[in-house]
C-alpha cells in the first residue's frame, strides 16, 4: 500500500485490488458489501467498497488509507455508513468521492466465525479465495461484473458458501431490527445469482444452516420457524453475539 497515491481513480477493480494491499501494510483483509456481491455474479448497485479487518487494526487500516489519499467523509453522522440507517453501521470509513465509500468494518462484527485473518489469508484455506478464483463467474450481461482479472488476483474474499453463511448469522444475530430485510434481500440474491453455479452448492453449507437454507429456497411454511429454532441453538451454544445499540 506504500506505494500506491490516489489520486481521483475510478473505482474498477484495479483500484479495489491497491486497497486491499493494506496487506502490505500488515493488515490482512477481505472484500466486504455490495461490490463483493458483483464478484458473485449478482447485479447490484456498488455505492463503493467495503472491507473486513481485524478489530485490533482497524485504525490503523483507517490511516494507512488517508496516508494514501482517500477523503474523509463530507457528510459526517449524515452518512449512510455512520447513520446505519440503510447499512450496517461502518466501524469507520474514508471516501472515493461524496457518493462513493470506503467503510471498514471490524471482523468481531461481521465474520466472527472466521478463524484469525492470519490463518484465513493462507492459500490452502478454503473460505478465503481469490477475487480471481475460477470458480467465480465472468462478467456476462444482466449479471455482475464477475471475477477479477489474474493479475488482481492478491484480493482475498469469502467464498460464496462460507459468505451465505455470514449472512445467516448476520440475520439471526440482528433478529426483528432494521437490518433483517437487508439480509434477507442479500439472501434471496444468492438464491437468485448464485446457487447452482460451480461456487455454490448448499450440500457444503454447515449442517446448522442448511435446514433453514433449502426451506427458504423451496419457498417452505416454516422457514421463519426453523430460522428461530437455528438462533435459539447459535444463542445456546453461544456462537452468536448480542449486537449493542
Amino acid at each position: 500500500m506504500s506505494s500506491f497515491r490516489f489520486d481521483g481513480q475510478r473505482l474498477d477493480d484495479k483500484l479495489v485490488t491497491s486497497i486491499s494491499l493494506l496487506t502490505a501494510a500488515g493488515i490482512p483483509n477481505v472484500l466486504w458489501g455490495n461490490y463483493l456481491l458483483t464478484i458473485y455474479g449478482v447485479p447490484t448497485v456498488v455505492e463503493g467498497v467495503a472491507f473486513v479487518v481485524p478489530d485490533a487494526l482497524v485504525d490503523r487500516s483507517f490511516s494507512t488509507l488517508r496516508g494514501a489519499g482517500f477523503h474523509l467523509c463530507p457528510e459526517n453522522l449524515d452518512c449512510v455508513y455512520s447513520n446505519g440507517r440503510r447499512y450496517l453501521r461502518a466501524t469507520t470509513h474514508l471516501h472515493i468521492a461524496d457518493n462513493l465509500a470506503i467503510p471498514l468494518y471490524r471482523k468481531s462484527d461481521v465474520l466472527w466465525d472466521l478463524p484469525d485473518f492470519e490463518l484465513a489469508s493462507k492459500d490452502n484455506y478454503p473460505h478465503i479465495i481469490s477475487a480471481s478464483d475460477t470458480r467465480l463467474p465472468l462478467a456476462s450481461l444482466g449479471r455482475g461484473r464477475g471475477r477479477f482479472l489474474p493479475e488482481l488476483k492478491s484480493t482475498r474474499i469469502p467464498s460464496a458458501t462460507k459468505y451465505c453463511e455470514a449472512i445467516i448469522l448476520l440475520l439471526c444475530r440482528d433478529h426483528d431490527t432494521l437490518y433483517t430485510g437487508y439480509w434477507m434481500s442479500i439472501l434471496t440474491y444468492i438464491l437468485e445469482f448464485v446457487d447452482g453455479t460451480d461456487m455454490f452448492d448448499e450440500q457444503y453449507l454447515g449442517e446448522s444452516y442448511q435446514k433453514f437454507y433449502h426451506a427458504l429456497k423451496n419457498g417452505d411454511s416454516n422457514t421463519f420457524g426453523l430460522l428461530d429454532e437455528l438462533r435459539h441453538e447459535l444463542i445456546k451454544k453461544r456462537l452468536l453475539p448480542i449486537q449493542e445499540d
